[in-house]
């Protein structure tokens, strides 16, 4: 294990979400380098539905299920890990280990702070807009969070169960698109949520910040 090629190991959960980051990577590095390059990682996938049953809170069952990947996980001695889930962070920041993680609710801390953003609005799951885990991470700093509408966090959420089962139109797009319009015209937009994330490219507008997006960043500039 000490001589692993690998420099980042990425956690495989949901097929989606996962395969987004893993194109994402894949693009970026081409991007980087040209030629025939490709990402170079090592994943370990395990099967969702052990960890996804007990999401967002069920931190009694989260706690030891996330602990246990952990320690299998840190056998790799890869330099940094990559989990493609936003919601799961919030049992990581829970568990005392020693792995280097991209963590996308600092890297989004430090992404505002670093471009002058004192007030965000949170799109996200039902679960992720009415907790109190990131804007009490973000109040910490100085930076303040807002959030959508009783009515309009319905409509991101049911937006982004739909995504999460493939189910989502092209008229599901378009309505969330007028979302992000409606509160980007007055404040930057960060996306917590992976499935929201899927439609990041195709919005094309400069004051949504995916955490996602800026995971993916961190490892490519972390990655030799």
């Amino acid at each position: 294990m000490k001589n692993l090629p690998f420099h980042t190991c990425i956690l495989g959960l949901g097929e989606r979400s996962t395969t987004y980051y893993l194109t994402i990577l894949h693009k970026k590095y081409y991007e980087k380098l040209g030629e025939y390059h490709t990402f170079p990682f090592l994943m370990y996938q395990i099967d969702f539905d052990a960890i996804n049953r007990f999401l967002p809170n069920q931190f009694d069952k989260l706690i030891p299920e996330l602990t246990s990947i952990l320690d299998t996980i840190s056998k790799f001695n890869a330099k940094q890990y990559l989990i493609p889930n936003i919601t799961l962070h919030e049992t990581l920041d829970q568990i005392d280990h020693h792995l280097h993680f991209a963590h996308p609710v600092q890297l989004a801390i430090t992404y505002c702070l670093s471009h002058d953003i004192d007030k965000i609005v949170l799109f996200g799951s039902r679960y992720t807009m009415s907790s109190n885990y990131i804007p009490k991470m973000f109040k910490a700093k100085g930076l303040s969070i807002i959030k959508p509408s009783e009515e309009d966090q319905l409509l991101i959420d049911h937006f982004r169960t739909k995504t999460y089962a493939s189910n989502d139109t092209e008229s599901d797009y378009r309505s969330y698109k007028q979302l992000i319009q409606k509160y980007t015209s007055a404040s930057h937009v960060i996306t917590a949520c992976t499935e929201l994330s899927l439609h990041h490219v195709q919005l094309k507008n400069s004051k949504v910040i995916d955490m996602a997006l800026l995971q993916i960043e961190k490892v490519l500039t972390q990655d030799p």
